[in-house]
């Protein structure tokens, strides 16, 4: 089957785990400190596998793009994915919160495609890249 990362990467915080997660679950205000999401709902207002969660991502030189995905996992504290499931395609997009002992918190950030999407987003690939990264930067400044 054909698999293709967009991202794989640890960002540092100076932010305890359980702060980084608190941050970041809170979907209403990521357009507040994050610059490539022009809007972000969490359908059903809590977290839980199979909501659904619309975010807008709004990359330069680009038209704002809705993007509608479903929770896939949800360990409070400890992880956070989303994506899309079809007939032989998927993408997933994981957050794994990790205690770094020494106070702070690392956020590992997975992105990946499966199967037929792997060939559909292939001209996307270095866009979903520079979001993923610009995400990342931009919350680990809000500590």
């Amino acid at each position: 089957m054909l698999k293709r990362y967009f991202i794989d990467e640890v960002t540092e915080t100076r932010a305890s785990r359980r702060q980084a997660f608190s941050l970041f679950s809170q979907v209403n205000g990521w357009a507040d400190w994050c610059s490539v999401v022009r809007h972000a709902r969490l359908f059903g207002g809590e977290w839980r596998e199979g909501a659904a969660l619309l975010f807008v991502a709004d990359l330069p030189r680009l038209p704002p793009a809705p993007v509608v995905v479903r929770v896939q996992e949800y360990r409070e504290n400890e992880s956070i994915a989303w994506g899309l499931e079809l007939p032989m395609a998927s993408i997933t997009h994981r957050f794994t919160f990790i205690d770094d002992g020494e106070g702070g918190c690392r956020v590992h950030q997975e992105e990946w495609s499966e199967g037929l999407m792997t060939l559909l987003t292939l001209p996307a690939g270095r866009l979903i890249h520079r979001f993923d990264q610009r995400f990342a930067r931009e919350f680990a400044a809000m500590f």
